[in-house]
């Protein structure tokens, strides 16, 4: 059932993706104004305009390492952990439905492709 794996894809794009990048927009902007945030604003403000960017390019691709991280430990532990998916359609094991959680996320046909509308990784 390929659109309870959808499903899955989008809301983890739009809810996790989307929004982590998002927030570390900006906090990199230092428009977010906890102490934490500031914090990480101004350290990353001194180390220069050429660093500034390679962070922010970083961003995408820490999130969806993590992401990777999140989704290959969820496939590895099926004992222990199970990701049900309810559409629609009905309920969908993701690990089971999927030739590789984890893949799910590249391609031009995967997850980040077809469902995050934030930046693509650079590296």
């Amino acid at each position: 059932m390929a659109d309870g794996l959808d499903e899955l894809g989008k809301i983890l794009m739009e809810k996790v993706r989307d929004e982590a990048i998002d927030d570390w927009k900006r906090i990199l902007s230092g428009r977010m104004k906890s102490d934490r945030a500031q914090a990480v604003h101004q350290r990353v403000s001194k180390m220069g305009a050429e660093a500034g960017a390679l962070v922010r390019e970083m961003v995408p691709q820490i999130v969806d390492t993590t992401l990777h991280h999140l989704l290959w430990t969820l496939e590895q532990n099926q004992e222990r952990l199970r990701l049900t998916v309810v559409s629609e359609e009905g309920e969908t094991d993701a690990a089971a439905e999927s030739d590789g959680l984890p893949g799910e996320l590249y391609s031009g046909e995967g997850w980040i492709a077809r469902f995050s509308k934030g930046p693509k990784s650079v590296l």
